[in-house]
């Protein structure tokens, strides 16, 4: 299948070593229909890591792409390493790619890879998203990472979602803030009424970002207190593309 250049979009995962963005990158294949096998990396059989020193050593050590359809889009995901001593195939991959899509983990925190990952994105005035992994393990910690992140980078760092936390410190739901909808395992869940005060203050803070994208948006926020849906997206849209929002999400590669 071919596509005209307005549907590919280049993006480069990029962070910390063993944060998980070959993992990352698996799942997106698998959950798009690229691959129906979802390899792992314990296992030396993802698709991205291939060379024989990878598959031994369990890391990255050259830049791969992945390429995969999205809604009729085209996706070349750029897998980089994250040994600093292979910084030379994160720079290759930042070359071709439109965005920086950096890889954290809600266990370990902020890591310098993640603050070399800021650095590189922000000197090429590149667009950028944050992708916190490994939620759905024990005692992952996602609000201290995003609190972690903020202090470092400032209040560019926006979530998106707001995970919902468990027994044992384990993500069992999360809301799309944008429609105030929340998710599990099984599908679309209810909002734990416990946790709707947190969710309120998470679309509010997400509202406020938007709004200080874009000033007419700012203007009707300070004048009614609220945007629409559509205004919060176009907010957005605005923000990533300047570089003053950084949207995070969280995730389980292992799980999808």
């Amino acid at each position: 299948m071919s596509y005209s250049t307005d549907k590919i979009r280049n993006v480069c995962l990029l962070g910390h070593g063993g944060n998980g963005k070959t993992s990352l990158a698996e799942s997106m294949l698998f959950l798009t229909g690229a691959i129906d096998r979802l390899g792992k990396t314990p296992d030396g059989n993802t698709t991205c890591d291939y060379d024989q020193e990878e598959v031994k050593r369990q890391i990255s050590i050259s830049m791969a792409c992945a390429p995969l359809t999205y809604r009729d889009h085209k996706l070349n995901v750029l897998d980089t390493p994250g040994n600093f001593d292979f910084a030379g195939e994160v720079c290759s991959a930042l070359y071709a790619a439109d965005t920086g899509v950096m890889v954290c983990s809600a266990k370990d925190g902020l890591s310098v890879g993640a603050d070399r990952a800021w650095k590189m994105l922000r000197e090429r005035n590149m667009p950028r998203m944050i992708y916190i992994s490994r939620c759905d393990e024990e005692n992952a910690d996602f609000n201290g990472t995003v609190d972690a992140l903020k202090e470092k980078f400032g209040t560019a760092v926006t979530p998106i979602v707001h995970p919902i936390v468990g027994a044992g410190g384990v993500v069992t739901t999360f809301v799309d803030l944008l429609h105030k909808k929340a998710y599990n395992e099984k599908g679309e869940a209810p909002i734990p009424a416990d946790a709707a005060g947190d969710v309120d203050a998470a679309y509010d803070a997400l509202m406020e970002a938007a709004a200080g994208a874009d000033e007419a948006l700012m203007e009707k926020y300070f004048d009614e207190g609220s945007l629409s849906a559509q205004e919060i997206i176009q907010g957005l849209k605005a923000g990533v593309k300047d570089g003053s929002i950084a949207p995070v999400v969280c995730g389980s590669a292992a799980t999808g």
